[in-house]
C-alpha cells in the first residue's frame, strides 16, 4: 500500500512540475505567497507521536515540494475534486483528495472519491484516513490547477499492519492546517 502511494505521489509531482512554468520576474508579493505554502500537523498514536511541518519556499529546493491539481469528482461534469500533495522527500508526505470548494467534508475510510494519507518514510509507516473532517476555508482554481487553497483538518487516521497473520488497525489522532499557493 505504501509503495502505491509513493508511486502516485511521484507521478503527480513529476506531471505537475512539467506543466508549471517558472517566472523570472517575481514580485515581492509573489515571493511572500510562495513562502506561505505549508502544512503543519500533529499525530498522536503508538507508531507516530509528534508534530510535523512541511514548508515550501519557492521552487529552489526540489526535495520539498507541493502540488495541487483539479480533477473531475466521480462522473459529474460540474463537481471537481482537489488532489493536494505536500512532500519532503525521504522524510514526510501528505496527500489529500478533497472537494474543490469551500466547506466542511468528512473523509471516511470507505469513501470512493475522497482520501487523506500521511507517509513517514523513515519509519515506513503510512496512516490512512478513517474519519477526518477537512474544512476548506479559501480556494481559488481554474480547470487544471489550484492557485490557492487554505484549510484545516482533524480526526482519526489508522496504521494498518499484520501481526501474527492478522490485520491490525492502530488509530492515530491527527489535526493540522494547510495553505498552498501555486509557485510563481
Amino acid at each position: 500500500m505504501m509503495k502505491n502511494t509513493i508511486n502516485l505521489v511521484s507521478f503527480i509531482i513529476a506531471a505537475s512540475l512539467i506543466t508549471i512554468s517558472c517566472s523570472n520576474d517575481d514580485k515581492p508579493e509573489d515571493i511572500a505567497q510562495q513562502q506561505s505554502t505549508y502544512i503543519n500537523y500533529s499525530v498522536a498514536g503508538n507508531q507516530v507521536n509528534d508534530t510535523f511541518n512541511i514548508t515550501v519556499e519557492g521552487i529552489s529546493n526540489p526535495n520539498i515540494t507541493a502540488v495541487a491539481n483539479v480533477f473531475p469528482e466521480s462522473d459529474s461534469p460540474t463537481l471537481k475534486k482537489a488532489l493536494i500533495v505536500f512532500l519532503n522527500s525521504g522524510m514526510l508526505g501528505v496527500t489529500m483528495s478533497i472537494p474543490a470548494r469551500t466547506g466542511l467534508v468528512e473523509i471516511l475510510d470507505d469513501h470512493p472519491h475522497f482520501d487523506m494519507s500521511f507517509v513517514f518514510f523513515d519509519e515506513q509507516v503510512e496512516l490512512q484516513a478513517n474519519s477526518i473532517s477537512v474544512e476548506v476555508q479559501e480556494i481559488e482554481r481554474n480547470d487544471i490547477f489550484i492557485t490557492h487553497i487554505k484549510g484545516n483538518f482533524e480526526g482519526i487516521a489508522v496504521y494498518k499492519h499484520i501481526v501474527n497473520g492478522d490485520e491490525v488497525e492502530e488509530p492515530h489522532i491527527v489535526d493540522g492546517e494547510f495553505e498552498y499557493y501555486v509557485p510563481q
